[in-house]
C-alpha cells in the first residue's frame, strides 16, 4: 500500500536538470514551479550527488515513508543512515524538503 503522503511528493534531480541545461540556480525555479502548480512537497537536491551514496538514501527514505514516518522525518533519518556510513556532508547533506513536511 502507498500512503497518501508519499504520492504528494515530487523529487527534483540536479543530475537530471542539467542533463537538460538547468543550472543549479534554475532548479530551484523547478522546485517553485512544482509547489506553484500545486505538489505539496518536493525532495530536491542542492548540489549534484554521489550516485553511490543517493540510491541507499532514497530506499531509507522511501522504506521510512512507508512505515508511517513524515516526510521530514523520514529524510532525516535517511540522512542519518547516511552519515554513518559516509560521514563527510557532500554525501548526505545535499537533500532539501521544500513545502509541506508531514
Amino acid at each position: 500500500m502507498i500512503h497518501d503522503h508519499i504520492k504528494r511528493l515530487a523529487r527534483v534531480s540536479l543530475r537530471a536538470l542539467g542533463r537538460l541545461g538547468i543550472s543549479p540556480r534554475g532548479s530551484q525555479e523547478v522546485t517553485r514551479a512544482f509547489l506553484y502548480a500545486g505538489t505539496p512537497s518536493v525532495l530536491s537536491t542542492l548540489w549534484r550527488v554521489v550516485s553511490q551514496t543517493t540510491e541507499p538514501l532514497m530506499v531509507a527514505f522511501y522504506t521510512y515513508l512507508q512505515q508511517g514516518l513524515d516526510k521530514a522525518e523520514a529524510l532525516r533519518q535517511a540522512q542519518l543512515d547516511v552519515m554513518a556510513m559516509y560521514p563527510h556532508p557532500r554525501y548526505w547533506a545535499a537533500f532539501e524538503l521544500v513545502g509541506d513536511w508531514r
